[in-house]
């Protein structure tokens, strides 16, 4: 039982001495950079009900407490429309279906936590996205088809406030909680091109402009190298 309990004892002892380690080797240099994968909440990265949205982006420290950040975003989303024909009808299905290209830049700037495995930071963001939409409405016969589509891709432009916090659990692998305000937003959307049969026609849509807004929160692991 000794033996035991002397063995248990070294392991706890070994393992305090590894995470003391580990602790002491954390923080960043210039130079230093990671990869970094967003899931829901950041800049609307996730999984959702209507299809996939993910993120990836680098880092790269300009010294120990400052870092840029480029993110990449794709977000492409599709669904069916029942035709659910009647008695003695038949139909076709519609579909929707959209497709977003984000691209972000970001600046931070560290601070040092509580901890030694806890940076909080703040920043500030740029983000440009482009967005396409196409929409065929359910056919029962003899109805004609009608096709709704986006002409061209509508454009947002935004720039963005950051506050957030990175947990190290390892010297090369981190997880971080951040919280992202619309400072300044422009959405320009693409015109309406709906199509019945041999007759089209184009739809100007509205341009919008916001001051300040709620933003959105969010995780990301960070891998560096």
């Amino acid at each position: 039982m000794k033996k035991i309990l002397a063995v248990i004892l070294a392991v706890v002892m070994m393992c305090g001495v590894v995470m003391a380690q580990d602790v002491q080797n954390l923080g960043t240099k210039a130079g230093d950079k990671s990869m970094n994968f967003t899931f829901n909440g950041l800049g609307t990265f996730g999984i959702g009900a209507t299809g996939p949205q993910g993120g990836v982006g680098l880092s790269y420290f300009l010294g120990s407490n400052a870092a840029v950040r480029a993110g990449l975003q794709v977000m492409s989303s599709s669904s069916t429309v029942p035709a659910n024909p009647g008695t003695g009808q038949t139909g076709t299905d519609g579909s929707k279906s959209s497709f977003t290209l984000a691209l972000s830049a970001d600046y931070l700037m560290y601070m040092q936590g509580a901890t030694s495995r806890v940076r909080p930071y703040m920043g500030a963001g740029f983000s440009f996205a482009m967005t396409s939409s196409e929409s065929k409405n359910a056919v029962i016969a003899p109805t004609v088809q009608a096709t709704t589509k986006g002409v061209g891709a509508g454009t947002t432009l935004g720039l963005m406030g950051i506050a957030g916090a990175e947990f190290y659990l390892y010297p090369e692998l981190s997880l971080s909680a951040e919280y992202t305000l619309t400072l300044f937003s422009m959405n320009s959307p693409a015109d309406v091109e709906i199509s019945s049969g041999s007759t089209t026609v184009t739809t100007k849509q509205t341009s919008s402009t916001q001051i300040l807004g709620f933003g959105t929160a969010g995780a990301a692991i960070h891998i560096y190298f």
